[in-house]
């Protein structure tokens, strides 16, 4: 889960100045379209966890538990694959050799959402209850502190650049025939105290439940582990691209996942 895009060395392919206008509609069209994809799979997302849309399975059902978790590991397997390779700078260095640089970013949160739509649309409800909290100011405690963590991770998004996140600055420089800009190293509102405020939103949202069910507890450990697992990539990544001043701004500021590595 990455926080920034990592910038790649652009060359003068990259405007498309004087390239046609159908062209360049097509992809800011391609950037919106993405953008609404990768934000209907954070909205399914934060909707599933929050209890107002259930794991149902779509049209497969495994009756068997065993198998049904094998199953919901095996798509949390491919949304992890997903996610991590096409956010490594040589798959993104070798992807903009297909498609052009300002596509690159978008492509990453339509594949995501492409991937994460389906995770949840499939995944094999594990009914068993393994807690239940049954106060409904404690429940409504709990959902609040849900609602918070998702709201901080949205919060985030807009603290380093929402747009060129979710590749819709990139698409717009593309329409406009300019080259994608480098992406600055940004340390604004909770970054100053949280390196990976994003990350702390989404293990808020997945824990911060009045009710634990099998099925979520399996989602919330299984993407738990890729949090803690995806954080130690992201900040070797963040280390070669921003070099001594991340140094320094890891050495100021802790993260939401201590690892004993990153020190």
């Amino acid at each position: 889960m990455n926080v920034t895009s990592n910038g790649l060395e652009q060359t003068d392919r990259s405007v498309l100045g004087a390239g046609p206008a159908l062209r360049r509609a097509g992809i800011l069209a391609y950037g919106a379209g993405s953008y609404a994809v990768g934000v209907a799979a954070l909205v399914s997302l934060i909707l599933v966890m929050l209890g107002v849309l259930d794991f149902q399975g779509g049209p497969v059902h495994i009756e068997s538990p065993a198998f049904a978790g094998l199953f919901d590991l095996g798509l949390l397997v491919a949304f992890a694959v997903q996610h991590s390779a096409m956010a490594r700078a040589r798959f993104k260095e070798r992807w903009v050799r297909i498609i052009h640089p300002s596509m690159e970013r978008s492509t990453y949160v339509l594949a995501t959402g492409a991937v994460l739509l389906p995770l949840l649309a499939l995944w094999q409800p594990l009914g068993t209850v393994l807690w239940s909290v049954g106060s409904p100011l404690v429940r409504g405690a709990v959902t609040g502190i849900a609602l918070l963590g998702w709201a901080y991770l949205f919060v985030a998004t807009f603290a380093i650049d929402h747009f060129e996140l979710f590749g819709l600055q990139q698409v717009w420089r593309g329409f406009r025939g300019e080259a994608p800009a480098p992406v600055p190293f940004r340390e604004r509102w909770m970054y100053r105290i949280d390196r990976h405020p994003i990350m702390t939103g989404v293990l808020v949202g997945l824990w911060a439940t009045p009710e634990m069910t099998l099925g979520h507890l399996l989602f919330a450990a299984g993407s738990s582990l890729y949090v803690v697992i995806g954080v130690h990539f992201e900040e070797r990544a963040l280390r070669r691209q921003f070099g001594e001043t991340y140094e320094a701004y890891r050495r100021r500021v802790p993260t939401i996942v201590p690892l004993p590595w990153s020190r």
